[in-house]
């Protein structure tokens, strides 16, 4: 009796669930889906006004000269990088449990992520674009206010990670938070590449 109860294997460690993962990844594939409508729309209008422009059928001024200027809009894709790495080296931190540099990285992210806002508020008062001016100043609100809101999100579902580490639930075995988060991130820094380039490069 005593020798089979030694030959027991030990029991398999049990699944865990990747809820969290696979749900802020549908989440983030229809936030970026958002945006390909918006940019589709963008692209649409401009090329139809391109189009009356150049057969002097109607159509006018895209945007003002000057409006748009192109440091603030580069500025912010570089800030937007930057976030990307701090919360890359937050998932290696936390899953070789390295806890300290775990939370300066996830600090670090918000902050990134506050300072493209920042930046992003500064850039709309500075194009002096009425939202009711043209239907290109009502796109070009349109497309700032979504990826505030996009990004505002983003810096919410971090802190929350950053609330939760802070009380233990993530180590090197269990950093589906932390992934999680950075996918969510990962999708605002890969949405803002055609925000750049649309409204900042081709203007």
């Amino acid at each position: 009796m005593a020798e089979s109860t030694l030959n027991v294997l030990p029991q398999a460690e049990a699944t865990r669930s990747r809820t969290l993962l696979v749900g802020t990844a549908f989440a983030s594939v229809a936030a970026i889906m958002v945006f390909v409508g918006l940019f589709a729309v963008y692209i649409s209008i401009r090329q139809n006004n391109e189009f009356l422009v150049e057969n002097r059928l109607g159509g006018g001024l895209w945007f003002p000269e000057g409006a748009v200027q192109i440091a603030p809009g580069t500025m912010m894709m570089f800030t937007t990088w930057i976030g990307a790495f701090t919360m890359a080296w937050a998932v290696q931190a936390f899953r070789n449990d390295d806890r300290g540099h775990g939370y300066m990285a996830l600090g670090a992210t918000i902050l990134m992520g506050a300072a493209v806002i920042n930046q992003m508020a500064f850039a709309i008062s500075d194009f002096a674009l009425p939202v009711d001016r043209s239907l290109p100043a009502l796109l070009l609100f349109t497309i700032y206010g979504a990826y505030i809101a996009f990004l505002g999100s983003a810096i919410a579902f971090v802190a929350l990670m950053l609330v939760r580490a802070v009380t233990g639930q993530f180590n090197s075995t269990n950093a589906d938070g932390i992934e999680a988060a950075a996918i969510y991130w990962f999708a605002t820094v890969l949405v803002y590449l055609p925000v750049w380039y649309l409204i900042t490069i081709t203007k």
